[in-house]
């Protein structure tokens, strides 16, 4: 089974490392060609909590000519790299199967307003962080959550060949559903932890941190009644605790001076909430807070 992998960031360098494991062929598609060059050349190099590293023989290209020409796609890029990949695609009128992994609701709908026949998404509940261009630290294990949105939906049925204790695959039913549940978690969790500096655990660890994540999830789930049965307190709890050693994707922007995903996070669940007569006021100040500091 082959597949491509756009984007080799932490998310990216993970899946792909867990997919050539169980024996898949991986082809990255990145920008640049520094990067394809070292991935073809040395392989991803994976770290776990341990200490264990292994290493993993993988392709990468910055030309899209160069990918195979049937194999599904995995888009692990951030909602900045979405357009541009979407372009690409159009451009050479690729039809393969095509499965987007998710922060924000953004990428949901942009992509689900395209024409692509075979579309997935997908949640990640790892903890992951980028080391280098090649090197990823699996700081947690969560789920890869896979939802068929439309097309053939058992393309992607082979996933279940890398199903383990480390890396477990879950199939589910309704990709709103799924969207709407991860963008939630995310603004329950990276705010916080981006305007804090604190790691996901130290959510649940700071006594005041903790009061604070407790009104958050509150406010929100009480915007968003209908997710109460798919998202319980317990639940995001728990994948703070899964993922403690990990800083959130909003945290890693700010420390690391890139733009942080606002607009596709937070900005959209305070607009999803407006639209149906509710407020969120804490949320809507944590907003400001992260605005100001992504203009610094």
């Amino acid at each position: 089974m082959e597949v491509v992998i756009a984007g080799a960031g932490s998310i990216g360098l993970l899946i792909g490392s867990y997919l050539a494991e169980a024996g898949w062929g991986v082809t990255f598609f990145v920008r640049r060609e520094e990067q394809a060059i070292l991935l073809r050349n040395q392989g991803i190099r994976r770290v776990d909590g341990q200490g264990t590293e292994m290493v993993f023989n993988v392709n990468a290209e910055t030309d899209i000519g160069m990918l195979p020409a049937t194999a599904p796609w995995i888009v692990a890029v951030k909602f900045g790299g979405v357009a541009s990949i979407l372009e690409l695609v159009n451009g050479r009128n690729i039809s393969n199967p095509m499965m987007f992994l998710q922060n924000g609701i953004g990428h949901f709908n942009m992509v689900s307003e395209t024409e692509l026949p075979h579309l997935f998404f997908a949640s990640v509940e790892h903890g992951a962080g980028r080391l280098d261009d090649r090197t990823v630290s699996h700081n947690g294990v969560g789920l890869l959550k896979v939802a068929p949105f439309r097309g053939d939906e058992r393309a992607f049925d082979q996933l279940t060949l890398a199903h383990s204790a480390a890396f477990p695959v879950e199939f589910v039913i309704g990709a709103r559903e799924l969207v709407l549940r991860k963008v939630l978690i995310n603004c329950m969790i990276n705010p916080l932890t981006a305007i804090l500096q604190l790691k996901n655990g130290e959510l649940l660890e700071n006594t005041y941190a903790k009061m604070l994540f407790d009104e958050l999830f509150n406010e929100i789930i009480g915007a968003f009644p209908e997710m109460q049965d798919h998202l319980s307190k317990e639940a995001v709890e728990d994948i703070c605790r899964k993922t403690a050693l990990n800083r959130s994707s909003m945290l890693k922007d700010r420390q690391e001076g890139n733009p942080m995903e606002i607009e596709t996070i937070v900005s959209a669940v305070i607009g999803m909430a407006e639209r149906r007569g509710s407020a969120l006021p804490l949320l809507k100040m944590l907003e400001k807070m992260l605005l100001v500091l992504d203009g610094r």
